[in-house]
């Protein structure tokens, strides 16, 4: 059985070091919680370029510096052992991929395969490798891959809350591990 994995926000913990980014970028003070939409150049009122640039000097940083999500490592590890092909399917750009590997590779997070689309849009590709279930914290994606007919774990996140979302909805990894044992059992 297939299950897909969004990276940013699901595994690695890097909304704090957005927020710490962009707060020193705009001169703001905002804090994680007052966070309610994914887009960052909504929240911090600035261009798709300033966000672009602001990136390319920042995102790599970023992503080496990045914690886990408590008990993603754990939890994946024994979803690998019970059975599971992960897939970690991301927005990040491909030109990531070596520092994603070593990330990955350092916190211990076993994958069977590690798709950067740059790019939000994750349906074809979940429909190519017949995920059984994609875990991602961003909304749209979310709706999109709902629509599309994939099962979907919403990691919840400030930026999710205030967001009506009628699927599975999950806290934690404890949480997530426990549905995909209930739901799909093998």
């Amino acid at each position: 059985m297939r299950i897909g994995i969004d990276l940013d926000g699901t595994i690695a913990d890097n909304f704090d070091l957005l927020v710490q980014t962009f707060n020193e970028y705009c001169g703001k003070s905002l804090q994680g919680k007052d966070i309610k939409q994914y887009s960052l150049c909504k929240t911090y009122n600035i261009t798709e370029e300033e966000f672009n640039r602001l990136m390319d000097k920042k995102e790599e940083g970023i992503i080496m510096s990045s914690p886990l999500i408590p008990f993603a490592r754990e939890k994946i590890n024994q979803l690998v052992k019970e059975g599971w092909e992960v897939h970690i399917i991301t927005a990040r750009h491909p030109k990531y991929r070596d520092i994603t590997e070593n990330w990955l590779q350092n916190k211990g997070v076993p994958y069977s395969g590690l798709h950067l689309l740059n790019s939000h849009d994750k349906l074809e590709l979940c429909r190519e490798l017949k995920v059984r279930c994609m875990i991602e914290d961003n909304v749209h994606n979310a709706y999109q891959l709902a629509d599309g007919g994939v099962n979907v774990i919403l990691f919840e996140a400030p930026h999710n809350k205030c967001w009506p979302w009628q699927g599975i909805r999950c806290r934690s990894w404890l949480e997530i591990y426990q549905y995909i044992v209930n739901q799909w059992h093998s």
